[in-house]
Parts: structure tokens; sequence; C-alpha cells
């Protein structure tokens, strides 16, 4: 640790001493933490969050205000648990009583972390807001430098190399002339197997704060680029929004069977005015959408019975989704304070999964098992990379003290089509069993604040 600590610190010198030759770098550090986010499953038990360090130095050029690259080192640590869950509450003769079962059949769990040094690279988007808001996507490359595990798989061997996506969203607020403080959080999902047992992937959700000098982009009267004088659009401002959701399947088979879901929503849009009464807006957001199944089935994640049901279930399946809305908005009235928004969305799949609990049961002449399994099935392969469908919201802003003001709303959407891939359900081809299994459909409560845009003279 103490050498990468050293080897951090040149890098820095080096940056800082070369980073004047351009008008256009900054340099920066962060530091924060990461919850681990394992992509995969296994048949007895699941795999909990964990928390981790995560740290790092970066490079920025700006194209333009809008437009930049991104480029650095990280230093980060997932540290992974795996939950034991699968009880067998038997054999034992027939008419005993369930108080007496025993507990987990399995009693350990099992616990392994990975150290990685990675070089991400990012393009990014900016909207000159204050605070400025920055949205970046790339790839990154890490190399293992450590790691240790309390692993029950005599077959391990982690893999030395990981590639894969990498999403960030953040704010910065200028300190001084030339200093800004930054908050950003970063989704990465891998994209090569973490050993040679199976397919599982590592991925993390990183928030961190961090500093970045700018003191090196001075322009040619001796003052920073940030400086420049600017003026509040009125045709443009952003919404930072934020608030939870109660979906549904809307399927048409079997619909009753299921039940909501309930997950996170947050991002942000940009407002554009076309008149004192209408606007355009579009941004991105992240969702969690999907559904619960509590019944008799065969399957863990969705109703299906065949004869008697072999299963009694109790999951819920969720999707995680990157949100393009694009949508136009009406303001009735003289002072604009009631909105109406309506228009498509694109959804596009960032992981999905199935967790909860199973019980089944075995009957033998003279015995009977009864077991008990804990449900937590990657089901990103089982779902549609895409999904598209409707939204139409209402609601009502509120003036604060400035130029700041909070919107209140009420979003309903809808998805249209199968969000389950064909190849994952044989039984579509039959002629008993036609409609869509999984359709989309979800009640948004949403607060956010609008936040005037920064235009140059």
């Amino acid at each position: 640790m103490k050498k990468l600590r050293i080897l951090l610190i040149l890098i820095f010198l080096i940056l800082y001493s070369t980073a004047g030759w351009s008008q256009k770098l900054a340099a920066g550090y962060y530091g924060g933490v990461n919850i681990s986010d394992i992509h995969t499953g296994t048949w007895y038990g699941k795999w909990k969050f964990k928390p981790g360090p995560v740290q790092g130095l970066y490079v920025d050029y700006s194209l333009n205000r809008i437009l930049g690259f991104r480029t650095g080192i990280n230093y980060s640590t997932l540290n992974y648990e795996h939950i034991t869950g699968y009880e067998n509450y038997g054999p034992y003769p027939l008419g005993y009583e369930s108080s007496i079962w025993p507990g987990t059949y399995y009693s350990f769990n099992e616990f392994t972390d990975f150290s990685f040094i990675s070089f991400p690279s990012q393009i990014r988007l900016s909207v000159p807001s204050v605070p400025r808001l920055d949205l970046m996507a790339g790839i990154y490359n890490a190399f293992l430098v450590d790691h240790s595990e309390i692993y029950n798989n005599i077959n391990y061997k982690p893999s030395k190399y990981d590639w894969g996506f990498i999403y960030s969203a953040g704010l910065s607020l200028p300190l001084t002339d030339g200093l800004e403080a930054s908050l950003n959080a970063r989704y990465l999902t891998g994209r090569k197997a973490i050993d040679n047992f199976d397919e599982s992937r590592h991925g993390s959700m990183d928030f961190t704060f961090g500093l970045a000098w700018k003191g090196i982009l001075k322009g040619k009267g001796g003052n920073t680029r940030y400086q420049v004088q600017d003026s509040i659009s009125e045709k443009v401002y952003l919404i930072y929004t934020g608030g939870i959701n109660a979906s549904w399947n809307s399927g048409g088979r079997d619909r009753e069977r299921y039940s909501l879901n309930f997950g996170p929503s947050f991002g942000f849009l940009v407002n554009y005015r076309l008149s004192a009464g209408t606007s355009l807006r579009s941004g991105v957001t992240f969702d969690v959408t999907g559904y619960s199944l509590r019944d008799s089935s065969d399957s863990y994640n969705r109703y299906v019975v065949t004869g008697e049901a072999f299963y009694n279930v109790d999951t819920k399946t969720s999707v995680d989704y990157f949100t393009i809305p694009f949508l136009i908005s009406f303001h009735p009235g003289n002072e604009g304070r009631i909105f109406i928004n309506t228009g498509p969305f694109a959804g596009f799949k960032l992981n999905a999964r199935s967790k909860g609990e199973v019980y089944y049961n075995s009957e033998n002449p003279g015995t009977y098992s009864r077991y008990r399994k804990i449900v937590y099935d990657n089901m990103k392969a089982a779902i549609k990379d895409n999904n598209f469908g409707w939204m139409i919201e209402g609601g009502m802003t509120i003036p604060f003290p400035g130029i700041l003001e909070m919107e209140c709303g009420l979003q309903y959407r809808r998805g249209f089509g199968e969000v389950y891939d064909d190849s994952y359900l044989p039984e579509n081809g039959s002629f008993f069993n036609e409609g869509t299994v999984f359709e989309n459909s979800s009640l948004s409560l949403r607060l956010g604040f609008r936040v005037p845009v920064k235009v140059v003279k």
C-alpha cells in the first residue's frame, strides 16, 4: 500500500509539472467508497453488498465548455461476501411439527476481496450550470495487485486482468479561481470472468469526493477560463430529480399472479423553453423496475405451472435501466406552476436479478423433507437489452428563495412489448401460451430542483 501511495504522488507531481503546457488541462484527486456488486448468482445462497475503498488521480482535457476527455489512475478494493442460504429440514417421520426442524444445512459464509489498479478513459459531456453537471462514459482496464479469500472452491484461480464499461455522473462547484470540489457517482460493470470456475464478473458503484486544480487553465489575460462572464439563460434549466418507483408486471399472461416491486429513481433533465407555456425535456435517469411473485410455481421468477407446482415462491425480479425520455411539457396558466409532461422513453438495461426465497417438499415412503433456498439469480441474460414505452406526468412547481424552484410530480410509465428474451421463454412457441409474460409499468412519486444554466456572453 505504501508503494502505491508513492506511485500516486509521483504521477500527480508529473501531471502538475506538465499540465501547464496546455491551457485546457486540469488535474485532480478523488477518494471515497465503492459498493461491490458481483454479477452472478449461486444455487445455494446470495452475495452481499460490501463497501471498499477507492481513490485515484485524473487529468481532464477540455475541447470546449461542453465536451472533454478524462483519464487517470485508480486504486480500489472490491470486497465480496457470500451468504449461504440452503436449508434442509429433514428427512423426518411424517407428522413431526415444523417447530423442531433444524437450521442452516450449510453453516458457513465465504469471503473474498480483490485490489486493482485501473486506468479509466472517458468522454465527458458537461452542462455549464452552477454547480456544473458532468456526464461521462467509457472503458477501463484493471490489473490485480492483491487478493485474499476464504472460499470453498479448490479450483479457484482469479483472473489477474479485468476490463469493462464505466458510467459516471457528478457535480462540480468552484471554491476559488483555481480550485473546485466535486461529488461523483460511478457505475462499473466488468466484462471478463473473475475466475476459471464460473461466469461471475466484477461490478461496483462508487461514490467519491474530489478536488481539482484549475490554476493551469490560464487565459491570455491571466485569468482562469472559469472566470468568463456568464449570464443566466431564460430558456434552459436543469432539473435534478429523485423519487421512488412502484412497478408491476402488466404482461398479457397471468398478470394477476404478480404484485408490486419498489425501487429508486434519480437523474437529471434538461428543459428547453419553446414558449411561455411549452417546453421540450430530455435527460438521463436511473430506474429500478420489476415485479414480485408470491405464488406456487415451477420457476423462481415467473409463474409457470405444469401439473402440480413444485415450489412455493416469494421473490422479486428487478431490472436496472438507464432511461432517456423525450418529452413535451405543457405549463397552463399565467404563472405556469402546473405542468404536464408526456412522450416516449428508451430504457437501456444495466443489470437484472431475481432474489428472495423458495420452499419445496420431498416425500418418500415413511419420510418427509422440506427445503428452503435463498434465491439470488443473475437475470441479465434473460432480459432484453432495451425497453421502450410512453410516460405521462402531472405536477406543480414551488418557488424557493433565489433562483431555485422545486418540482413535485406523479409519473406513470408503460413499457411496450415483451421484456424477457424469447430464448429464455421456450414455452412461448406453444399455442396454449400466447401473450407477453413480462411488460413494465410503474407509478413514480418524483421530486426535483430546477437549476438555471449559464451561457457565455
